[in-house]
């Protein structure tokens, strides 16, 4: 089978086929944007977001969100090995501190702000986009470091779609298969648009590399199967060019085990967990109303559900509960209404003035084992914004922005005593944030843009940093005050021709009340032990620069470079390190083009050392990767795609004591229409 697949591969970058170019409004044949699905800071030549278009992702083998975000500098990715869930990092912030959304509906989950970036598929998205630094304040609350908007497809032609179906295969046997089908009609006043992906993963096959330890004897990971399926409709009403009316349901459902821990450090517990269910759906409304020649209102409403069941067993048979509180069974199961109105106008000249209101009324409900009484958390979060554009001349725009933000807290339980049987309410404490922003935007010539900005970000504490007692290791503290961050930075963007773009940034971050654990602030008398609390104690400073270039000196030669460094200090405890994010990143490929749908691609990554903890002693070490790329055209509309990631086989980390995935072969037919 490997050499099949070797030969398949060697066929495909020797064939010269030409073949018909797609027709698409996007970048480089990519889908088609939703852009009422777009957050946009209106400003001539401003550009505070970067986007991963749907051919980049498709191109680069980037199947789920993590590894999309990952192809752009400032962005890390890692893994909360303990869950197998991704995070990712911008400019050093998690993904609590930069929220998620999909075409401007937050999708973050209720209870402790985070969802996992690596369930979200991208087969049926337009495009990636990340905000970083200077973030609109018509998002929301809780943009303290920034952004992430996936952003959907919408059909431009009376039948439009594509199918792709393919496999990996790794340690000697087929380890995935994977397919996705999109289809779209636009019938003028009205346009519908579907998708269906799934990703099934039987196994994760460990590098020839990997030394055997107690728990895992190589080749197939174990426990590390999932199964991802997603399922999108959109429906919409244009009756006119400036009014748009769109409906969308979007589906994702999850299945996946967690492999063990695998290294040395003894406070990290060996668990045997699955979680047997992993769901969210969202069904939300966008419309956009032209008021005149110099208005709109765009107003969003949105339901959202999240769903999971984790399974925590004896032994690696993932048969038997018979060990609590080792063993149990969680259920969580939350709901999220809300909406937003947002009006624009640009009554004067040169001017444009954007307001708008937000409200979001989260609903999170935890089940334990059977006979014990399920706990509810209520909070409901209102925003008031205001963004102002002044275009000054044509070198010169000027835009600020400013929110006020309010989190009231509903309702939030805990037991009375350890036979939870019984609940009591916490007490209920209240927040408000102020967001302030400003951007000069400086047109230097008709090729060259540079940008200098300062904003006040904040984030509101979760339910989880709030309300949780972490298995009996925390008090909690319902009293928590908002994060904040003051964010600078100088942007800088050179654009000469349609054939080379730089982009460079250099920034700081000052981060205070910063929620961190503090060990040792109450005993408990009665289990004999001392617990810490989340608190609002620390400082902190990230600095850091990126630089990112596109060139292709060639028709046939097209090339990428994206370079990252961060400095994260710890002010109030410099002896405590921040985790999982790199000094140094650099990305980027050499595509060889015989025509735009017959190319290979080389594409590499390179990160230094992270830690894994924060005393600093357990660390993911340095690695670089190699992984290969090829597409032909076989007949019309029809490609062949075939890949080798991992090609050097690397044995690798980004959490220490979770190895990642050793050399895969993946090969995918694709039908456009």
């Amino acid at each position: 089978m490997k050499k099949a697949v070797l030969m398949v591969l060697l066929l495909a970058a020797v064939r010269p086929v030409i073949a018909a170019e797609k027709t698409s409004s996007g970048e480089d044949g990519s889908a088609p944007v939703f852009t009422a699905g777009e957050i946009v800071v209106t400003g001539k030549s401003a550009n505070f977001s970067e986007t991963v278009s749907s051919d980049k992702m498709e191109r680069l083998d980037k199947q789920n969100l993590s590894s999309a975000a990952n192809l752009l500098p400032g962005v890390n990715i890692s893994n909360v090995g303990g869950r197998n869930e991704g995070m990712i990092y911008v400019r050093g912030f998690d993904m609590r501190q930069v929220p998620l959304y999909l075409d401007g509906v937050p999708l973050y989950v209720p209870y402790d702000g985070y969802v996992d970036p690596n369930r979200f598929l991208t087969m049926n998205l337009s495009e990636v986009s990340v905000s970083k630094g200077f973030t609109s304040v018509l998002y929301g609350p809780n943009t303290l470091g920034g952004a992430i908007n996936m952003v959907s497809r919408k059909p431009e032609k009376q039948l439009e779609g594509n199918i792709t179906a393919g496999g990996s295969y790794g340690d000697d046997k087929i380890d995935a298969g994977f397919g996705s089908i999109n289809i779209g009609s636009n019938q003028g006043k009205w346009y519908v648009q579907a998708g269906l992906s799934q990703i099934s993963r039987d196994f994760m096959p460990l590098s020839g590399s990997f030394t055997p330890v107690k728990n895992e004897n190589g080749g197939e990971r174990d426990n590390s199967d999932t199964r991802d399926r997603n399922a999108t409709v959109k429906i919409g009403y244009t009756p006119n060019s400036t009014d748009e009316y769109a409906i969308t349901f979007n589906s994702e459902h999850s299945v996946k085990g967690v492999p063990v821990y695998l290294g040395t450090n003894p406070k990290q517990a060996v668990r045997y967990w699955r979680y047997t269910n992993w769901d969210k759906n969202s069904l939300y409304y966008i419309g956009r109303t032209s008021l005149g020649e110099k208005s709109y209102l765009k107003t969003r409403a949105y339901f959202d559900n999240y769903y999971n069941t984790l399974e925590s067993y004896d032994d690696a048979t993932y048969t038997t509960q018979t060990k609590p509180p080792k063993t149990f069974s969680s259920r969580y199961d939350d709901h999220t209404v809300g909406g937003s109105v947002e009006f624009g106008t640009s009554i004067m000249q040169d001017n444009i003035l954007k307001l708008a209101l937000h409200d979001k009324y989260d609903m999170h409900n935890e089940i334990g084992d059977t006979g014990q009484l399920p706990l509810d958390f209520k909070d409901n979060t209102f925003s008031i914004a205001a963004e102002n554009t002044w275009t000054a001349s044509k070198h010169l725009s000027v835009i600020a922005g400013v929110r006020e933000d309010f989190r009231s807290t509903i309702e939030a339980q805990d037991f009375t005593d350890n036979t939870k049987t019984a609940t009591k309410s916490f007490d209920l404490e209240d927040n408000q944030a102020t967001n302030a922003q400003l951007a000069m935007v400086g047109r230097l010539d008709d090729h060259q843009t540079l940008t200098g900005y300062v904003a006040r970000t904040t984030r509101f504490p979760t339910l989880k940093d709030r309300y949780s007692s972490k298995f009996k290791t925390l008090t909690p503290n319902p009293g928590l005050d908002p994060e904040n961050s003051l964010n600078y930075g100088i942007d800088y963007a050179f654009t000469p021709s349609s054939n080379f773009s730089l982009h460079a940034s250099v920034f700081q971050s000052k981060l205070d009340d910063t929620i961190q654990q503090v060990n040792n602030v109450v005993y408990d008398t009665a289990i004999s032990t001392w617990l810490s609390q989340m608190q609002n104690t620390g400082k902190s400073t990230f600095t850091g620069f990126e630089y990112s270039t596109e060139w292709q000196p060639l028709g046939w030669l097209k090339t990428h470079v994206a370079y990252s460094y961060i400095n994260r200090q710890n002010d109030s405890n410099p002896e405590l390190v921040f985790i999982d994010v790199p000094k140094h990143k650099l990305n980027g490929y050499v595509q060889f083009l015989l025509n735009k749908e017959t190319w290979l691609l080389v594409e590499s990554e390179y990160n230094t050392k992270r830690y894994s903890t924060t005393d600093g002693l357990y660390t993911a070490g340095a690695y670089g990767l190699i992984n290969l790329h090829m597409n032909v055209a076989l007949a019309g509309s029809l490609s062949l795609h075939a890949a080798v990631s991992n090609l050097f086989d690397r044995n690798y980390e980004v959490a220490e004591g979770y190895p990642e995935a050793g050399r895969e072969y993946v090969a995918s037919m694709n039908y456009a229409f």
